[in-house]
């Protein structure tokens, strides 16, 4: 095999190896009983939300507390297109009629949504990205807000006040979930690859170079932003049909802060540090909600106190950010095993 087929085979690795691993740990949770699957299903949809984070914070580096916003408008397109007519009118009686008669099966559903939340991206883009720094983190956080109070009080296009969206099918399981994660993954490693990608992350290590090679920072923050507001919109929908109540409430700060952690911890840098970061994330905070429960291990049951599964989960990420501040992967990909040195430029690759 030649040198020069060795070191073409780097790039694509760090793909593969993301979606074997995702497979794997997907494949051993599916024997570990219900309670764990339906656990580890929120697990590949707060998966899919942190890939929507890392193209656009990743990428450009500039901090979004808005994301959320598009996924509670994926869910919520998602819940009124799936519930059913009949039911709509007995619950959600101050909609707007026509919404009634709305409906679509699950699949095309999620899709939509993805638009809808892809949207309201494109919509806002062009006003945020203008924005760096703490301004830019309080104008997205400014966006959440906005989104959550407009679904909690406007009955005309969902529940009213402090109601749930309720009576949403049950058509989503453990391994469907898996695949549009593995989907959402391939579009976040094939769009890194793409000219504004490229420009975004130039802009990210130098603003002033940036700019001053004719770089325009804001359209290539704008297509970032769209396109991770689309893949936030099916990750609404995604946790839509997994949890099957959608309230207003559910989409906050809360969220927002549990999913940047998990890109804070795998490393906001990289697509494998936001897959690594959101399953390791995952995985213990699974296992410390056994532990509350009280896991039984042989004739022991070993348990924590209630309360102390956030303590613990704070306490690793303060400790992440202390002694590994770029994340468990430091920002890098992973890379092919068997890497040679690339060819020379001009000079033709050998055989081994």
């Amino acid at each position: 095999m030649t040198r020069g087929l060795w070191w073409r085979l780097g790039p694509l690795w760090s793909l593969v190896s993301l979606l074997l691993i995702v497979y794997a740990v997907t494949v051993v949770t599916s024997y570990l009983g219900e309670s764990v699957q339906v656990q580890f299903q929120y697990a590949l949809v707060n998966l899919v939300i942190v890939v929507a984070l890392y193209m656009f914070i990743g990428t450009s580096g500039v901090l979004s507390f808005g994301h959320v916003a598009f996924v509670a408008l994926g869910a919520w397109t998602v819940g009124l297109l799936t519930i059913e007519s009949d039911l709509k009118r007995n619950l959600l009686s101050d909609m707007f009629p026509f919404l009634f008669e709305v409906q679509a099966p699950w699949l095309p559903a999620i899709l939509i949504g993805g638009i809808v939340g892809g949207l309201l991206a494109l919509l806002v883009a062009p006003v945020l990205m203008r924005l760096n720094g703490l301004q830019a983190g309080i104008a997205t956080f400014a966006l959440l807000l906005v989104v959550g109070q407009v679904l909690t009080y406007w009955s005309s296009i969902g529940p009213r006040s402090g109601q749930s969206m309720v009576g949403i099918p049950d058509v989503l399981d453990l391994q469907t979930t898996m695949f549009f994660a593995l989907g959402a993954i391939v579009i976040a490693w094939l769009f890194q690859r793409t000219r504004p990608a490229r420009l975004l992350r130039a802009a990210r290590e130098d603003g002033i170079a940036a700019a001053a090679s004719g770089i325009n920072v804001v359209t290539q923050r704008v297509i970032a932003f769209a396109l991770s507001g689309l893949i936030a919109g099916i990750a609404g929908g995604l946790f839509a049909l997994t949890n099957r109540v959608v309230q207003a409430s559910l989409f906050g700060i809360e969220l927002t802060f549990i999913t940047l952690a998990m890109l804070v911890l795998g490393g906001m840098l990289s697509l494998s540090g936001a897959v690594i970061g959101a399953l390791v994330f995952s995985v213990i905070d699974l296992v410390l909600v056994r532990l509350q429960n009280g896991l039984e291990i042989g004739s022991v049951i070993v348990s924590l106190p209630q309360g102390t599964r956030p303590i613990i989960l704070g306490a690793i990420l303060v400790l992440m950010l202390i002694f590994r501040p770029s994340g468990l992967t430091g920002g890098r990909e992973i890379v092919w095993p068997f890497r040679r040195t690339p060819p020379l430029p001009g000079v033709p690759p050998t055989n081994e």
